[in-house]
């Protein structure tokens, strides 16, 4: 079965609530909405097509932070009239989804390392991937990199997890990811207090090069964000012979495959291939990407 075959297969139209709405600094906004059928399909790296009002109409795609005991939790910044009319709803609201849409992050469970890169609005998906493989109890070790040239739309404070090797400037963490036991690290150039002042690649580079990895470690790298974060990724990964993914960010019309507005190249068995970010991902693994003229 292809992966739109198995998105189709799960899509549910559900009239969903919002039951808690915060706002950040430079038009960031989290919500959590009452959405029981998405939220008991959904898993780490799918996303949900929003309506921005209640006619149904201008809906947006919007990455999952996380899903439990039937609601969801979303994150957005305010870039355009859709989203801009989204973040003016009030709680009790009820608006249109569909979802969950696309394939999910697909962990190896043998794993020895599991390390997530995110940028900006990228953050969601790797948070929901890292509190789900907590409440799996996996065996891996997990770590988190994240970079903001804006205020972090997430509690910080300074790290109570063990993080040894980080950078010494990166001394805060997402305190969602310290109060269940995995380290993060931070990143900005906007001299943010305990970040690492530059990019979040470079800090996952340092850290990187102060590791110890034997042949015997299988390694995962899950990355979202904007392109050349995630292209910088994907060449750290590449060059260490890590394995991974990628979530993909595109602008979408349809977000259900029909309209195919979203398609990139992606290399194949057979060569380079065109597919709907979507429902063919937004999930790839990290290798198999292309990135500007790569071929």
């Amino acid at each position: 079965m292809s992966p739109s075959s198995r998105t189709r297969g799960s899509l549910v139209l559900e009239t969903v609530r919002i039951i808690a709405r915060e706002s950040y600094p430079a038009g960031q906004y989290h919500l959590r909405l009452e959405a029981p059928r998405i939220a008991e399909r959904a898993r780490p790296g799918m996303f949900i097509h929003l309506s921005s009002d209640a006619s149904g109409g201008f809906r947006r795609p919007m990455s999952i932070l996380g899903a439990g005991q039937g609601a969801l939790e979303i994150l957005f910044k305010t870039v355009g009239s859709g989203t801009r009319m989204l973040s003016q709803r009030a709680v009790g609201t009820r608006l249109s989804a569909i979802g969950p849409i696309g394939t999910p992050f697909e962990p190896d469970p043998e794993a020895t390392w599991i390390l997530a890169v995110g940028g900006g609005t990228g953050i969601p998906p790797l948070i929901f991937l890292l509190e789900r493989l907590v409440a799996l109890k996996t065996r891996s070790h997990l770590a988190f990199f994240g970079g903001s040239e804006l205020p972090f739309p997430f509690e910080t404070h300074p790290r109570h997890t063990s993080f040894p090797a980080v950078d010494p400037p990166a001394s805060r963490s997402l305190a969602r990811l310290d109060r269940i036991g995995v380290p993060s690290a931070l990143a900005s150039r906007a001299s943010l207090p305990g970040t690492y002042p530059g990019y979040v690649t470079d800090l996952f580079s340092r850290w990187l090069a102060q590791k110890s990895f034997t042949n015997r470690d299988r390694c995962q790298v899950f990355s979202c964000g904007p392109k050349p974060l995630m292209a910088t990724v994907q060449e750290i990964a590449r060059g260490r012979g890590f394995g991974g993914a990628l979530c993909l960010e595109e602008n979408m019309a349809c977000a259900v495959g029909g309209c195919a507005g979203c398609a990139v190249p992606i290399r194949e068995p057979g060569g380079l291939a065109m597919r709907r970010v979507c429902v063919d991902g937004p999930v790839f693994p990290i290798e198999r990407v292309i990135f500007g003229d790569g071929v």
